[in-house]
C-alpha cells in the first residue's frame, strides 16, 4: 500500500507539472435556444431538428472555462442560463391544437465535456502572411451534464404563470434536477494569443420527459381544479381548433418513449491564461514542425 501511494503521488506530480505547459482560458457566451418534445411543432412528416419550431426559439447566454491539457484535447466547464418554450396553437398536429397547451421553462444548464480537435481542421496562419498572430481551430465535443428547471404555463397563453410541477398535471412526481448528455462542435479564432472568438452548436440527450410537463396520459384531477385546467385547454367554442373528442383520464397525452431534448447555438469571446517552457515543444514537436496552408498548427496557440 505504501509503494502504491508513493506511485500515485508520483504520478500525480508528473501530469500537475506537465498541465503547466497548456491552454487556461475564461470566457462569456450569449445566443438562442430550442427544444423538442410533446408540446408545439410535431408534424409526422418531419423528424429530428426539422420539426422545430423556430418561433419558439428563445434566448441563452452563460459562461465557461477551457482547459487545453494536450494539442489534441481540452475539457470546458459551462454554466448556461437558457429559456425553452413551445405552444400547441402553433403546432401542425390535430390533437395537440385541440388540447391547446403552452408552457416556458428557464433551465440553468451545468455541464463538463470534453473537446476534440482534428489538426487537418485547423489553420495556425489565418492569412498565411507569416505573422501567426491569429489561428483557426475546430473541435468537436460529448459530456455529462444536469438542468435544474422549472415548467411554467398559461391559461389561453396569456394569464399569469403557473408553476406546473406542484400541481402534478399527470399525477406524476418528477425531479426538477436532471442529467443531460451535450454533444456538438464549434470553432474560434484566436488573435494575438489571448482573444478569442468562437462559435458552438450544443446537442443536449436529457434523461427527462418533463420539461414541457407532458409525458403520458391525462390524469383524472377534481374538476375545475387549477390541476385540471392546466392539464388540458380544449375549448369546443374556439372556431381556430379542429372539433375533437374530450381528453379522458388515461388517454394518451404525450409520448413517454421519446425524452425531450434541446438545442444551444452561441457565440463567445474568451480569455487566455497559459505558461509556456521547452515541454510542449519537445514533447509535440512532431505535430507542430512544419508550416502548412492548413492544418500542422505551431506550438503558438
Amino acid at each position: 500500500m505504501k509503494k502504491l501511494i508513493i506511485l500515485l503521488f508520483f504520478v500525480a506530480a508528473g501530469l500537475s507539472s506537465n498541465a503547466q505547459q497548456y491552454n487556461l482560458g475564461y470566457g462569456i457566451r450569449a445566443g438562442v435556444a430550442n427544444f423538442l418534445g410533446d408540446i408545439g411543432n410535431g408534424d409526422a412528416a418531419r423528424g429530428f431538428v426539422f420539426n422545430m419550431n423556430l418561433k419558439d426559439t428563445r434566448w441563452s447566454t452563460g459562461a465557461f472555462i477551457r482547459y487545453r491539457f494536450h494539442p489534441l484535447l481540452a475539457l470546458q466547464g459551462s454554466f448556461t442560463y437558457a429559456r425553452i418554450q413551445g405552444m400547441d396553437s402553433d403546432s401542425e398536429n390535430r390533437a395537440r391544437r385541440g388540447r391547446n397547451l403552452n408552457f416556458k421553462n428557464d433551465m440553468f444548464d451545468i455541464a463538463a465535456k470534453l473537446e476534440y480537435y482534428p489538426q487537418f481542421l485547423s489553420v495556425s496562419d489565418v492569412g498565411f502572411r507569416g505573422r501567426y498572430r491569429t489561428d483557426f481551430q475546430t473541435y468537436f465535443f460529448a459530456g455529462l451534464g444536469m438542468v435544474i428547471h422549472s415548467p411554467k404555463g398559461q391559461l389561453g397563453g396569456t394569464g399569469p404563470k403557473v408553476k406546473l410541477r406542484p400541481l402534478m398535471t399527470e399525477g406524476e412526481k418528477y425531479s426538477p434536477v436532471v442529467f443531460q448528455t451535450p454533444f456538438g462542435g464549434g470553432f474560434f479564432f484566436t488573435h494575438k494569443r489571448k482573444h478569442r472568438i468562437g462559435f458552438e452548436y450544443s446537442w443536449s440527450w436529457t434523461f427527462t420527459d418533463y420539461l414541457d410537463d407532458i409525458s403520458g396520459t391525462y390524469f383524472d384531477h377534481p374538476a375545475g381544479s387549477q390541476a385540471a385546467q392546466m392539464s388540458n385547454q380544449y375549448d369546443p367554442g374556439n372556431v381556430n381548433v379542429p372539433a375533437i373528442e374530450n381528453y379522458l383520464p388515461g388517454e394518451q397525452r404525450g409520448d413517454p418513449t421519446d425524452r425531450d431534448n434541446y438545442m444551444l447555438m452561441t457565440v463567445s469571446y474568451s480569455y487566455l491564461i497559459r505558461t509556456r517552457n521547452g515541454f510542449y515543444r519537445k514533447n509535440y514537436s512532431w505535430m507542430y514542425g512544419r508550416r502548412k496552408r492548413f492544418g500542422g498548427t505551431k506550438a503558438k496557440f
